[in-house]
């Protein structure tokens, strides 16, 4: 009973976790990210399934009734979440995103601002620190650009231009 438990809790804290961070996983091809993007979705639906599964399983009322709670909290917006990517992914329309600005400093770092076309009139913005940077892919973290630190040059990709920022007085130097 009590390796069930612990199971169970690895598995909800792995998906909460999970749907705050978001998958470091950024692919630059349409192809390429429909297809892990389907990948994604089956095995976060199977590790849902395998959850479920388990909590039914477990004897103690108090226990299951928690956990079917817990798992309730996570599912309800994992399943809107699902819905909407799913329908963004699969559209004729598949919206990728677009690298606006690009900061780097002297210790190569390197920090992504992007936005996307969601659909019509919704756009999504986000920061993306790179971890490692491939052709067609990368692997990357949500952070926020207005928390950089130090010089950093800035990459402008809609102008190609470049322009040196201090973040510790927000001054732009040309």
């Amino acid at each position: 009973m009590n390796k069930k438990l612990i199971l169970i809790f690895i598995e909800l804290t792995f998906l909460t976790i999970a749907f705050f961070v978001g998958t470091p996983f950024e692919f630059l091809n349409v192809t390429d990210d429909t297809i892990a993007t389907t990948i994604t979705i089956v095995l976060f639906l199977l590790l849902f399934f395998i959850l479920l599964k388990q909590i039914r399983q477990l004897k103690n009322k108090v226990f299951k009734r928690t956990a079917f709670g817990l798992f309730t909290i996570i599912a309800i917006p994992y399943f809107y979440i699902g819905i909407w990517t799913t329908i963004i992914t699969w559209s004729n329309y598949h919206p990728m995103w677009q690298d606006l600005y690009i900061y780097t400093n002297e210790r190569n770092e390197k920090v992504i601002s992007q936005w996307r076309e969601t659909s019509g009139s919704i756009y999504d913005y986000r920061d993306r620190k790179v971890i490692k940077e491939y052709s067609q892919f990368r692997i990357s973290l949500d952070c926020n650009a207005k928390m950089l630190k130090g010089i950093w040059t800035e990459n402008d990709t809609r102008n190609n231009s470049k322009k040196i920022i201090n973040f510790d007085n927000k001054r732009r130097e040309n």
